[in-house]
């Protein structure tokens, strides 16, 4: 795919996340909702691992600390840490079955949360460490959309 496709499936992945990411739920649904700025991210550093590394998920942290108005630093500190991993591994997940992609999804996820999660609680914000397996749960059963989304897309020729 030329460079200029690429760019222009980057933007509308990260329109899109951003979106889903703001469409307001109920209170019964707001934990079931999967991290779709930290999927996007981790979908364009395995299919994409030489543009796109710890830098561009430092930015993409830097974006959902503006999303979610949370303190700044927090969510690229995050981004980073767990960009990391798909990164440190991106040689081997594009060779993954989509079933082996999901697992690794959902273990990322649930550190993301895990990591979030006690964060917060250090800044005296109520949490609950129970949405943290939902979450990563719902997150490993979108993540094949996301990933055959970016396989098209990074992939067409």
């Amino acid at each position: 795919m030329t460079s200029s496709g690429v760019g222009v499936a980057f933007t509308m992945s990260l329109l899109v996340a951003l979106i889903l990411q703001l469409v307001p739920l109920s209170a019964e649904f707001i934990y079931w909702r999967p991290d779709f700025l930290l999927l996007i991210t981790v979908g364009w550093i395995i299919y994409s691992p030489d543009s796109r590394g710890i830098g561009f998920a430092a930015s993409m942290g830097l974006l959902a600390d503006l999303v979610f108005a949370s303190p700044l630093g927090l969510h690229v500190l995050l981004f980073a840490l767990v960009g990391a991993i798909p990164l440190y591994f991106s040689g081997w997940l594009m060779y993954f079955t989509l079933i082996h992609r999901c697992g690794f999804i959902f273990c990322l996820i649930a550190f993301y949360q895990l990591i979030n999660t006690f964060l917060f609680s250090l800044f005296s914000f109520p949490v609950n460490y129970g949405d943290v397996l939902p979450i990563a749960f719902v997150s490993a059963l979108i993540w094949p959309i996301v990933d055959r989304l970016l396989f098209a897309a990074h992939y067409r020729h």
